[in-house]
């Protein structure tokens, strides 16, 4: 009955009012993200720098050190993750949101100041602490600001904010001196600090707070519509009753008491960790050498330097999530990450033969490795990355959407340390082929789970979602009833 009354509020909305500050607000918020992006790429173009003669540590670093630096963040966002999952839920998401951006500034400021293998190691443990949190509340932050209409489009934000901010860095590295580039990233989390201070908190939690005549004007603003429209308070009645009994705080107890949220979770952490075992990781490490071994073919023309090969698949990245921003709420959530999951899927099988046939010593057209590298970065860009975050916000009430958020992305960040740290020993022991074949069999088998196993969420309430999980199917009898009924 509450959903039924909110479509009807919802078809009314569309007929005036702007989505231009929920627009705009989700881009202010995925700024420690962007943050995060700068982080991940600020070792690729400045390795060779920080490892040489001229580095601007006291000597040269080792590649232990490197190694430390580019995995170090993995092993404390996790540790931030249930932090910061419970911070949002008993402080509020624009407070969790705000000391996210604290310790993202501290660290490029350790940098700064020192640049010792030790200073730059603990600099970028307090970045991943900072975008661990980042993680877990910008996705409850975008998804309780946004309309149903535009949830799947500012969910995407999220992993484009990141390959922004990889490309950013990466054309910096490779145009400016280190400590500007430096001046530069520092600038960018205490930037969102200030705007953020300036921006309201959730609806969501604001209706928690019982603030329900700051919530109104709240909505008011988001939709661009008077706080004393009809829509605004059938929206806040839609809140309140989403609250009457639901509390949010993190509680995994909870969630495992109930059988379809905790079916949805599972859904939720599949897709997810798909996400993170589908390779495009392991791709994007391995790239330069992909690149290197490519221009060994006498018929390949590309020749690149490391940096401008990394802006390459930066470029890549940003139109595929520029892609997924147009066509998430368009053509669904399901069928986007299915077709994006095959595509990687046979990008990453066409690598591996590519490779299995170079270690054979038969012939490999040069250009095969790099159009496969492509097509899988940008497979991953425009769906494998982003939709996930958008099906775990969809798929739980605002009662279990901080505690789900929270075990998903201590799950997923902890995966990718062990992947980092395991990718190299499994090439040794099986070969790229078969690490590449293995990444395959993950996304084309994720496929099949997709169709079979994982609900459509776009524009979808819950009741319609968990029936799904349930094998039920809602009448659309029933629905017609409620609608004339609200």
């Amino acid at each position: 009955m509450v959903n039924k009354m909110y479509k009807v509020t919802h078809e009314k909305s569309e007929n005036h009012g702007s989505k231009h500050n929920q627009v705009l607000m989700s881009i202010v918020v995925c700024m420690p993200i962007l943050a995060y992006g700068t982080a991940m790429g600020w070792i690729s173009p400045n390795k060779a720098l920080l490892m040489g003669d001229s580095s601007p540590s006291n000597g040269p670093l080792s590649e232990e050190d490197v190694s430390w630096m580019a995995s170090i963040m993995f092993i404390f966002a996790p540790i931030a993750v249930f932090i910061y999952g419970v911070a949002a839920d008993k402080f509020g998401r624009k407070k969790a949101l705000l000391f996210a951006s604290v310790p993202i500034s501290l660290g490029w400021a350790v940098k700064l100041i020192c640049a010792h293998p030790i200073a730059l190691i603990g600099a970028r443990a307090l970045i991943g602490f900072g975008s661990g949190g980042a993680f877990v509340v910008c996705p409850l932050y975008v998804k309780e600001i946004s309309e149903d209409s535009i949830r799947g489009m500012t969910g995407t934000f999220i992993i484009f904010s990141q390959t922004v901010g990889n490309l950013l860095v990466f054309i910096l590295g490779d145009l400016l001196p280190f400590h500007t580039v430096l001046w530069i990233l520092l600038a960018i989390p205490l930037i969102h600090f200030c705007i953020l201070l300036r921006l309201p908190e959730t609806p969501s939690y604001l209706i928690k707070c019982g603030k329900n005549e700051e919530t109104a004007k709240v909505l008011g603003w988001l939709r661009s519509v008077p706080h004393t429209d009809k829509a605004i308070s059938d929206e806040v009645d839609k809140l309140i009753i989403e609250q009457t009994t639901c509390e949010p705080k993190f509680s995994p107890k909870l969630l495992f008491a109930d059988k379809t949220a905790l079916k949805a979770f599972w859904v939720a952490l599949i897709v997810n960790l798909t996400r993170e075992f589908c390779g495009c990781i392991a791709v994007l490490v391995y790239a330069s050498h992909i690149f290197a071994e490519a221009g060994k073919d006498p018929d390949t023309r590309i020749a690149l330097s490391p940096n401008k090969q990394s802006i390459l698949l930066a470029v890549v990245q940003i139109f595929g999530s520029f892609l997924a921003c147009q066509l998430v709420d368009r053509v669904g959530r399901k069928p986007l990450l299915a077709v994006t999951s095959a595509a990687a899927g046979v990008s990453l099988c066409a690598l591996g033969a590519w490779f299995c046939a170079r270690g054979a010593g038969a012939g490999a057209a040069g250009w095969l490795p790099i159009a496969a590298l492509c097509t899988c970065i940008f497979a991953d860009a425009s769906g494998l990355q982003p939709l996930p975050f958008v099906i775990m916000t969809e798929m739980f009430s605002f009662q279990l959407r901080g505690t789900v958020a929270t075990l998903i992305m201590a799950i997923s960040l902890g995966t990718d340390f062990a992947l980092l740290k395991l990718f190299a020993p499994l090439n040794s022991w099986i070969g790229y082929h078969s690490t590449f074949w293995i990444f395959s069999f993950i996304c084309l088998a994720n496929v099949f789970y997709l169709i079979f196993c994982v609900p459509e969420t776009k524009m979808r309430s819950l009741e319609d979602i968990y029936a799904d999980l349930e094998g039920k199917k809602r009448k659309k009898k029933e629905n017609v009833v409620e609608t004339n009924h609200v």
